[in-house]
């Protein structure tokens, strides 16, 4: 068995995304019989990594070096790996602890024994500049330029990341490996029927299903200016999950609530928040379809999700969704709201019966598919 850290040093609701990119990698690993690799979970606070602890019986090791709101750990650590090709500290800590192999977690330097392979989920920075200040944009350069000459290799999510990696470092795209997420979905069991739902949640009879985080890139106010142009036609609602905070734009929420206000939305336009998994992907399977409006987006899991359960999705026209297409796939300009207004009254009916023990079982064959590859590729690098 080769050991293999991840670094799990962030705080789940702020970026859920990642965090169940993990737990599904994790449980992939926890179910998958022909296993040649031991995961070892990295933190600095037990805390973040609790909801692992409880679900998987891999060993978790804490220390201050995987600090990240420790600035001057992080400073040191790629001051280390500039002028010497590899930090000692750390490369001591993972010889002590017998780990080979660090994944989805940054780099160690080119000089260093332990293979690194950081994980690049998108480059949003590419195209939505002026959501980034001064500082966080030559960060993330910094960050490609040190991992494209001090990883082993670098993990990508999609071809079209994998492009845009391109045009911020060919040594980084020539280093570059796409492996696609996988989705994960609950036993049918775990699933809230309808009834639970609407009285749970004050859902109307017919909804969409809206799971993104309020961040500004994410674009739910065309969703909003959609719902406005047919507010007088409809008889759903859209139902929005997420994390309310962007962290780089704190007013933002604000706007969308003012929008709503303004325009009378309030009854159509149903905000839960952060609401477990189990109810996230319950939402997905009862909705008319799930919406992804955002203007850049890496491989998302919720599309990935509507995917395997054969649900109708409607995607924000992007690079990276046109690459997650399946046939129940519908795509809208991502600054033309009448776009979207159309599609949504045009796909108001519930005309698919949605087989879920069927898409479980073809998930499990695809979850081990993916599993094999990602641990081909570990152990053969």
């Amino acid at each position: 068995m080769r050991r293999v850290g991840f670094v799990i040093n962030f705080e789940k609701n702020n970026w859920l995304g990642g965090y169940n990119y993990f737990f599904n990698l994790f449980h992939f690993f926890k179910n998958f019989e022909n296993k040649k690799i031991t995961p070892i979970i990295l933190t600095d606070d037990y805390r973040k990594v609790e909801e692992f602890k409880n679900s998987f019986n891999f060993e978790i090791i804490k220390s201050d070096l995987f600090s990240n709101s420790n600035s001057f750990i992080r400073i040191l650590n790629k001051i280390l790996i500039f002028f010497f090709g590899k930090n000692y500290i750390l490369e001591n800590f993972f010889k002590k602890n017998n780990i080979e192999i660090l994944s989805h977690s940054g780099f160690l330097g080119r000089n260093s024994s332990i293979k690194s392979y950081p994980w690049f989920p998108d480059f949003q920075e590419i195209y939505l500049p002026e959501n980034f200040s001064l500082k966080s944009l030559i960060l993330r350069k910094i960050n490609v330029f040190l991992a494209s000459i001090h990883s082993t290799q670098i993990i990508i999510s999609s071809l079209q990341v994998q492009k845009d990696l391109k045009k911020l470092s060919k040594k980084g795209y020539d280093k570059s490996i796409i492996i696609k997420h996988c989705a994960y979905l609950p036993e049918k069991n775990r699933l809230l029927n309808f009834q639970s739902l609407k009285k749970k949640y004050n859902l109307s009879d017919a909804f969409f299903f809206l799971p993104n985080h309020y961040w500004k890139h994410k674009n739910h106010i065309l969703v909003l200016e959609a719902l406005k142009i047919i507010r007088d036609k409809i008889n759903f609602q859209i139902v929005s999950s997420g994390n309310l905070n962007d962290h780089r734009n704190k007013s933002y929420f604000l706007r969308i609530k003012e929008f709503i206000k303004v325009n009378n939305l309030s009854e159509i336009y149903n905000i839960l928040g952060i609401i477990p998994f189990d109810d996230v992907i319950s939402l997905n399977y009862h909705s008319l379809g799930l919406i992804n409006p955002s203007k850049s987006e890496g491989w998302s899991n919720t599309v990935e999700q509507a995917k395997a359960m054969n649900q109708k999705v409607f995607l924000s026209d992007t690079p990276v969704h046109r690459e997650q297409k399946s046939h129940n796939f519908y795509y809208f300009d991502k600054n033309d709201p009448k776009d979207l207004a159309n599609l949504l009254l045009a796909n108001n009916q519930k005309d698919l019966d949605l087989d879920y023990d069927k898409s479980y079982e073809k998930i499990k064959d695809e979850q081990n598919k993916f599993i094999n590859s990602y641990q081909n590729f570990i152990i053969q690098n």
